[in-house]
């Protein structure tokens, strides 16, 4: 009797190794029926070959690890769909966890933008409030050359030196959108008072980003335009940290004093 054959696939994003996680956002990025995204996943990342179907069903070969002897199975369509459902977790780039390491031969920064402590590295404010400003262009005008600009924000030199001039696959570029999704929920999760959601944030244009910037500026800077520079080459986390501070404060304020803020 032959050995119950076992298949396993990635259960999350943060499980999938680069070459997994490239070959999946070529498929998002080809594909626009989710179901033929994770029929193609669970071929390839289980390793198996499909070569027909019968009446038995699917007829599948399968060489186990560390056997040379191919093995011939069938899978029924019921079975199919229950591992598709196990890679639901595709549906929601939002919590991707992980990201490319390297695109178009640069290297990317730190998976949450935080300061990368071995070499001393950070991202500013200022540069966060760029790669903001490029992914909200995206989204408002569809123009792919918003992403590859917040790419050169993301992926850098070795001497983390930006790109002059930078184009992705349309790969690279879903996944470029899907990691700074990501750390744009991270950041609403530890600064709910600043992030918080408002009616007008349905409605973002160019403009209302600028004014939104400078809102955030005056407040690091409490309107003293001569410490501008030096708050925008603050680190991005600490500077959030301040408004986040400033936002709690100014709801407290709020909520003790109605009369006076209405």
């Amino acid at each position: 009797m032959d050995k119950k054959i076992e298949l396993t696939c990635p259960k999350s994003w943060s499980e999938l190794t680069q070459e997994q996680l490239r070959y999946t956002f070529f498929l998002l990025s080809t594909f626009a029926d989710k179901v033929m995204v994770k029929t193609y996943m669970f071929v390839r990342f289980t390793g198996i070959n499909v070569i027909k179907k019968n009446r038995f069903g699917w007829q599948c070969v399968y060489q186990p690890e560390g056997e040379k002897r191919k093995r011939v199975f069938y899978l029924q369509l019921w079975q199919i769909r229950s591992f598709l459902e196990q890679l639901a977790w595709v549906d929601s780039i939002e919590q991707m966890d992980n990201r490319l390491d390297v695109v178009q031969g640069l290297e990317a920064v730190h998976p949450l933008l935080q300061e990368d402590t071995e070499h001393h590295r950070i991202i500013t404010f200022e540069e966060y409030l760029c790669m903001e400003k490029y992914y909200q262009r995206f989204h408002s005008t569809g123009n792919d050359d918003a992403i590859d600009v917040l790419a050169s924000f993301l992926y850098r030199s070795p001497d983390f030196s930006r790109p002059a001039e930078l184009t992705l696959t349309p790969a690279e570029r879903l996944a470029t959108l899907a990691w700074f999704a990501h750390v744009k929920v991270v950041m609403s999760h530890a600064f709910p008072h600043f992030f918080r959601r408002t009616e007008s944030d349905d409605d973002i244009s160019e403009l209302s980003m600028l004014q939104s910037f400078n809102v955030q500026l005056r407040a690091l800077t409490d309107g003293d335009v001569t410490k501008e520079t030096l708050v925008k080459q603050t680190d991005c986390w600490r500077a959030l940290t301040e408004l986040e501070a400033k936002a709690r404060e100014a709801e407290e304020f709020k909520r003790k004093y109605p009369k006076l803020t209405s």
